[in-house]
């Protein structure tokens, strides 16, 4: 028994029903966003920013980054950030100046969360998630479907998110 009081926290123990309805609300949102977006596989680097960024929303609903100018902004900004720099390293010169390097790959990947922390900071959009969003698009490469596929997530999770916020509580 002291094992289950070391591993949960005691507001788990004396009312766990929020934490019961939170994280199944998060897993029906979720599930509903992806069953839409009919993802595939390639896409999972972004998919993992989209699920960190379902726990941010339904485990601190009330924090400043669940807020929809932190996530929406926030993602679509690392999109952009992400897109411009798989764009510029994939044109024909890029390419033979620099080539296939694994290391232009890993450098790229880098600079997209760092630009994107930079410009996220400074633009009163930090969200922590949108991060590995910048990272996804230089690993995968630019596409309309990952466009269509952060943004429109983002947006469905901030628009179900600001439905069901004043019914939720931060679980932390």
């Amino acid at each position: 028994m002291n094992l289950l009081r070391w591993v949960f926290d005691s507001k788990v123990k004396n009312n766990p029903r929020p934490y019961v309805i939170q994280a199944s609300l998060a897993f029906l949102v979720l599930f509903a966003v992806l069953l839409v977006e009919e993802l595939g596989l390639h896409l999972v680097v972004v998919a993992a920013a989209i699920g960190a960024t379902t726990f941010v929303l339904f485990v601190t609903p009330h924090s400043s980054t669940a807020n929809p100018r932190h996530v929406i902004g926030g993602h679509l900004l690392a999109l952009l950030i992400g897109s411009a720099l798989a764009v510029s390293s994939s044109t024909p010169v890029a390419q033979d100046i620099l080539g296939q390097s694994s290391l232009l790959i890993h450098a790229e990947a880098a600079l997209a969360v760092a630009i994107g922390i930079f410009v996220m900071a400074a633009t009163d959009t930090e969200h922590a998630p949108a991060a590995g969003t910048a990272l996804g698009v230089v690993v995968h490469g630019f596409s309309w479907e990952l466009v269509l596929f952060v943004a429109s997530s983002a947006i469905m999770l901030s628009l179900v998110h600001s439905m069901v916020r004043p019914r939720l509580q931060n679980l932390v």
